[in-house]
């Protein structure tokens, strides 16, 4: 069947019985080979995308100075005092920290250990929260909601979306020393911080009746100077990795958060010259023609043979960003590590973590996080607008992909990086573009550079993805179950420096 135009029937069916697996490989060595130049894409990349490597491109990370995400956590090893969270300290609630020799000596002092993190949204997946999670970025994908449908495709029923996975992860963390404790508390309290770049590796899909653990951990910390903030900056490297009830790794997550010096941010004001979009009918109907024709691969396959450098791409649109994308996407995806809440959950939460909450227009309390539906308080951190999260924009690609490659492929690989804050009124414009081709053992690989395109010309965020198709000459794809296992652990509270396993 040829891809055809997205159809919002529905099947009706119940979760199929327990079918056999897919088949999976292993391989005989750690792939890729440590910091080997194999790993990175042999393909030419488009120019305007070079200066987005991967984060697995060098043993000595790199990124570049940009916006958001959501915030990190700013005690994740000594719990804050518990002072009354009704304090008027106004240096304390408006987050304006300073980044300090101590504060990335402190920072530095939590690499490797194990960083506790509160229940995940979903502890099991289920067919209802997957399909929660999808509609929370836009996706009717019948492969992720209808399990007739998908108990007729080659994964033989139901599977998650590529960025479910972020909705899990229970974390199970031996208890830490005091020493240890002591030694990372206050890392960079009440520096604000924005995720800035990500890179994954999906080794199988997740299947409802899943449950998921997860390691999380810091790589690394480096000092930078800020062109947002204009002053002191740091760049503090992350790592998850998810495995599930079968103790097989799923995925593995690394991003880096950009933490800057409020005050030098709101000083600099860099993005304050930019304006609120005020769309023309031309350009509403432009991108509702976009959705109208927005496709689907569906059960068609796409044969390695059929690709070549190069040629046509969609092109998906999502937005213009309002408060309703973060709303569903916070209905699917959660609140977050600061589990913030409303009423008295909210009123116990802030006296948690008082520092994570500073007085609104009107005099009373919310989560700094508000800086993603709130125009007031983002503009008194220096942006004209609210924005989105960084998982969002990932969660986007992700889709433009597995619409692109159909039920029969697999992404394999995605990174990207957060260049341009997507403000509420932005329209981001997916677009991609084949670098290369190759075959790999049993795999047939394809390499992109994609990138999500704002209504200003500006790739607001450049990255890269290598999918798995199947051949006609060579069958069905392989899902990349290799060897890499999990950071084995030096005790229950600090992982061995798992060096760069790419």
């Amino acid at each position: 069947m040829p891809p055809t135009r997205i159809s919002h029937a529905t099947t009706a069916g119940c979760i199929p019985a327990p079918t056999p697996p897919i088949a999976t490989r292993a391989r005989s060595q750690a792939w890729p080979p440590p910091c080997s130049s194999a790993t990175a894409s042999t393909s030419a990349a488009t120019p305007s995308l070079s200066s987005a490597p991967r984060l697995r491109d060098s043993c000595r990370w790199r990124c570049s100075s940009f916006p958001p995400a959501h915030c990190a956590a700013l005690a994740i090893l000594a719990p804050l005092p518990r002072r009354c969270a009704m304090t008027t300290n106004a240096d304390l609630h408006e987050m304006s920290g300073k980044i300090t020799p101590e504060g990335l000596q402190a920072m530095r002092a939590r690499i490797g250990v194990l960083i506790p993190q509160p229940p995940p949204f979903n502890s099991e997946a289920h067919l209802d929260s997957i399909r929660h999670f999808c509609l929370g970025y836009g996706d009717d994908n019948p492969l992720f909601t209808e399990p007739g449908y998908a108990a007729k495709s080659r994964w033989f029923g139901l599977i998650a979306p590529p960025m479910y996975v972020t909705t899990m992860g229970e974390t199970s963390v031996g208890k830490i020393p005091p020493n240890i404790r002591q030694a990372g508390a206050h890392a960079l309290v009440g520096v604000p911080n924005y995720q800035s770049g990500s890179d994954w590796h999906w080794i199988r899909p997740i299947r409802p009746g899943d449950s998921i653990k997860m390691n999380y951990f810091i790589e690394g910390v480096e000092e930078k100077r800020s062109e947002f903030g204009g002053g002191k900056a740091a760049i503090v490297y992350h790592r998850k990795e998810y495995v599930n009830q079968n103790d097989e790794l799923v995925a593995v997550y690394r991003y880096y958060f950009f933490h800057v010096e409020r005050e030098a941010s709101e000083k600099t004001g860099k993005y304050m010259k930019i304006e609120q979009k005020v769309y023309t009918q031309a350009e509403l109907d432009e991108i509702d023609k976009a959705y109208e024709n927005e496709l689907r691969r569906g059960d068609a396959p796409l044969y390695w043979e059929d690709v070549s450098v190069g040629m046509p791409m969609p092109t998906m649109v999502k937005g213009p960003l309002t408060t309703l994308e973060v709303m569903a996407w916070h209905q699917g995806w959660g609140w977050g590590v600061f589990r913030i809440a409303p009423l008295r959950l909210g009123y116990l939460n802030r006296k948690r973590i008082p520092t994570f909450y500073t007085k609104n227009e009107y005099g009373y309390w919310e989560p700094a996080q508000r800086v993603h539906w709130d125009n007031v308080r983002a503009k008194k951190v220096g942006n004209p607008a609210a924005y989105d999260y960084g998982v969002m924009r990932t969660s986007w690609i992700c889709h433009y992909l597995t619409n692109w490659m159909g039920d029969d492929g697999f992404l394999w690989k995605e990174s990207d990086q957060s260049r341009k804050f997507n403000y509420h009124g932005d329209v981001q414009w997916v677009k991609a573009k084949i670098t290369g081709k190759r075959q790999e053992g049993p795999n047939n690989i394809v390499e992109l550079d994609i990138w999500c395109e704002n209504q200003r010309g500006e790739i607001a965020t450049p990255g890269k993805a290598t999918v798995l198709l199947p051949s006609r000459e060579r069958g069905p794809i392989v899902i990349p179950a290799s060897a890499i296992k999990p950071t084995p652990l030096k005790n229950p509270y600090i992982a061995e420096a798992p060096g760069c396993i790419w």
